[in-house]
């Protein structure tokens, strides 16, 4: 008797078992882009935590209501008589939640939007200046951490904080080079405003590999570094997040004026310093909302998701709070045809436990996304399969799978996630989230699993 060909449910059934947790950490949805008809489906309405696909709401929140062309501006102003090259006044900046003001797109030069800031005092004639550096972070509100973040993890580059004047994704760079074996490891701190040391217990051995700890308590300047470095090791590195952002800003800034020979007298204030004729405009730096949309996506970077997140509600609202942010994007998910009651979602990166959605609503959004006016540039900010730069530039690279997964990724104690577009052999195309909870389940066993249905959807689909 001829064996009945398996239909495309079956491929993915087969492919589907065995998940690395329980049947209630389990929710999948996969269905026709164009016609929403399911084509597979594992608890498709059970809620889970969703990780950083979180961030796929929060950025296309920001795009629907800011649009495509919204420019992030943060203004440089002076305000006095300059006199003989000291400015009898004061600076301000004026911030509006650029998440942008590092090297990122300054060819990894920390300081190039200062030393811009610089020049135009320099062309005013100034080289000292008697009073402030006024920051007006009041973009934001004052509340730099989600309360609903992991505690103890304060320090990490994932929880920076969140604020109207941000540098550098508000992270110090530690650096540890070897030096003679038996011999300390050379430790330095960039960029170096002064607000954080090292200290330093590293040392070089002969051979191995760098078995190296990093650490800062909430509240000290110590970077402590213990632990041991091979000779042979060229570099090593790693980001640690700051306290107080708007004083790193600040630090920064006065630091990279000092060094274009302009002394800055006064210290830094933050203070909700109002612009008006008495003021001139230094500088003004703008940054693109795509671009950062990006940035958030394709490396799933939460800092910026928070920036965006925030920057929407100041928009809408007068004022960015996690709050603001939550409404806004409600009305968003309203907008587009979606009920957001189904969407419980407490920030914009995902770092929350609490970002919770059943893979079918994650689904709806993605159906509704791909209609949307503003829906080609989102989607285009999601990761791709196999591309040199992204969360998913280690995963499905073979000649079969690159480029066929648009996807945003999702990772944090004991869940993985993953959803987005898949285009099959056949050139159609699915929406699709794999959502996984539990104990057991971590990133090696939770991307085998979504790669192995991804990987029958796209031969058999």
């Amino acid at each position: 008797m001829a064996t009945q060909p398996r239909t495309l449910a079956d491929t993915l059934a087969a492919a589907a078992r065995r998940p690395p947790t329980t049947e209630a950490g389990v929710s999948i949805s996969i269905v026709d882009l164009e016609s929403g008809d399911p084509v597979f489906e594992r608890n498709p309405d059970t809620p889970e935590t969703i990780a950083s696909v979180t961030k796929m709401f929060s950025t296309a929140t920001a795009l629907h209501f800011l649009g495509p062309d919204y420019q992030f501006k943060t203004t440089f102003w002076r305000r006095g008589e300059v006199q003989d090259g000291l400015l009898v006044g004061s600076l301000l900046v004026v911030g509006g939640g650029d998440p942008n003001i590092s090297g990122r797109f300054y060819d990894d030069d920390y300081y190039a939007i200062f030393d811009k800031w610089a020049e135009g005092l320099a062309k005013a004639g100034i080289t000292r200046v008697s009073g402030d550096i006024y920051l007006n972070t009041s973009f934001f509100d004052s509340v730099s951490r989600n309360p609903e973040w992991p505690e103890g993890q304060e320090t990490r580059w994932y929880q920076a904080p969140i604020s109207a004047l941000s540098y550098n994704d508000n992270v110090v760079i530690v650096s540890i080079k070897p030096g003679k074996p038996g011999k300390p490891a050379t430790v330095s701190i960039e960029p170096n405003t002064g607000m954080l040391r090292p200290v330093s217990w590293a040392r070089t051995v002969r051979r191995g590999r760098a078995q190296l700890a990093v650490a800062r308590s909430v509240g000290s300047g110590d970077v402590t570094v213990s632990g041991t470095v091979p000779s042979h090791e060229v570099w090593w590195s790693t980001p640690v997040a700051v306290d107080d952002a708007p004083a790193f800003f600040g630090a920064a800034l006065k630091t990279r004026l000092k060094h274009a020979g302009i002394e800055v007298l006064g210290n830094i204030v933050e203070k909700p310093v109002e612009v008006d004729n008495a003021w001139t405009k230094i500088a003004e730096t703008e940054s693109a909302l795509l671009p950062t949309i990006t940035v958030t996506n394709k490396r799933s970077q939460g800092f910026y998701a928070e920036q965006v997140f925030k920057t929407v509600a100041a928009a809408k609202t007068g004022l960015g709070t996690w709050p603001g942010a939550l409404a806004v994007e409600k009305e968003f998910l309203t907008a587009v045809g979606l009920d957001p009651t189904r969407y419980d979602l407490h920030d914009g990166s995902g770092l929350s436990p609490q970002n919770r959605v059943a893979a079918r609503d994650v689904v709806r959004f993605l159906r509704a996304m791909n209609v949307h006016p503003y829906g080609s540039q989102w989607r285009s900010s999601l990761a791709i399969s196999g591309e040199s730069e992204g969360t998913l530039r280690h995963r499905l690279r073979d000649a079969t799978m690159r480029g066929r997964v648009e996807a945003k990724t999702g990772s944090i104690r004991e869940v993985s996630t993953l959803s987005g577009y898949v285009t099959a052999l056949s050139g159609r195309t699915y929406a699709f989230s794999i959502l996984l909870n539990g104990p057991r389940v971590w990133d090696t066993n939770g991307h085998a699993y979504q790669d192995r249905i991804l990987r029958a959807l796209v031969k058999a689909g």
